[in-house]
C-alpha cells in the first residue's frame, strides 16, 4: 500500500533530481561559453581543458564529466553558436518565424538579416579556429554545418519567392547562393570583425543588397 509519506518522498526525489539536472545544464553552459571565449582568443590547440574549467569556475574533472574530449567541447561550442541559449535550430527561433510570417518580402529579408546577425556574433569569431582544423576531425564540424546552412538557404528562397517573384533572370539556385554568401558568418567576419562595420550597418547593407539582387526592391527598404 502506498502511504502519504512514501508519495511525498517520491515527489521530493523528483524535485531534487530536477534541481540536479538544472545545475548540470547550467554548468554545461558555463563551460561552453568559457570554451568559446578561449577558442576565439587563443585557438583550439593552445587551450587546455584545465583552462576551460578555470574560466568556467569548475574543476577540470567537471569538464571531463560533461565532455569526454576537447573535440566534444568544440562540437558543443559550435552547436551553441548556432542554436543559442534556447537550444533551438534557427528555423524554430522567434526571429525566423517572424520573418516567414511577414507578408512584405523586403521586411522579411531585413528580419532574416537581423536574426542571422545575432548568430554571426557568436559564429564568426570561431572561423579562424575551424580554419586551423580543416584537415582534422574538428574541421568536419563546421563543414557539416555549412552544408546544412546551404540547404536552409534553399528553403528560405522557396519561402521568400512565395511572397514576391524573383527578379527577371534570377534563379532559385543563384538566389540561395547569394543568401548563403551574404548572410554567412564569413561575410560578417570580413565586414564587421575585420573592416570595423557596426552590426547595424551590416544588417542594413545585407538587407538592401539582397532585396535588390533577389527582388529588385532595394530602394523601397
Amino acid at each position: 500500500m502506498v502511504t502519504s509519506k512514501s508519495m511525498v518522498s517520491a515527489v521530493d526525489g523528483v524535485k531534487e533530481a530536477s534541481k540536479m539536472e538544472q545545475r548540470s545544464a547550467a554548468t554545461r553552459v558555463r563551460i561552453v561559453r568559457a570554451a568559446h571565449e578561449l577558442f576565439c582568443d587563443r585557438g583550439f590547440r593552445a587551450t587546455t581543458m584545465q583552462e576551460i574549467g578555470r574560466a568556467a569556475g569548475v574543476s577540470v574533472q567537471t569538464v571531463y564529466f560533461q565532455f569526454r574530449t576537447k573535440d566534444e567541447v568544440l562540437k558543443a561550442v559550435h552547436e551553441w553558436t548556432v542554436l543559442g541559449d534556447e537550444g533551438l535550430p534557427p528555423r524554430f527561433q522567434a526571429w525566423h518565424r517572424a520573418a516567414l510570417e511577414e507578408p512584405d518580402v523586403r521586411v522579411a529579408v531585413a528580419k532574416l538579416a537581423a536574426g542571422i546577425a545575432a548568430l554571426n556574433v557568436r559564429v564568426a569569431p570561431t572561423l579562424p579556429t575551424f580554419a586551423t582544423l580543416a584537415q582534422e576531425p574538428g574541421g568536419e564540424i563546421y563543414r557539416r554545418s555549412r552544408t546544412l546552412r546551404r540547404e536552409g538557404m534553399a528553403e528560405l528562397v522557396t519561402a521568400l519567392k512565395a511572397k514576391a517573384p524573383l527578379r527577371s533572370g534570377m534563379t532559385p539556385t543563384r538566389a540561395a547562393d547569394l543568401l548563403d554568401f551574404l548572410l554567412g558568418p564569413e561575410s560578417y567576419a570580413e565586414l564587421v570583425l575585420r573592416a570595423g562595420w557596426s552590426r547595424r550597418r551590416w544588417v542594413s547593407w545585407v538587407s538592401a543588397t539582397l532585396a535588390d539582387q533577389l527582388f529588385g526592391t532595394a530602394n523601397s527598404i
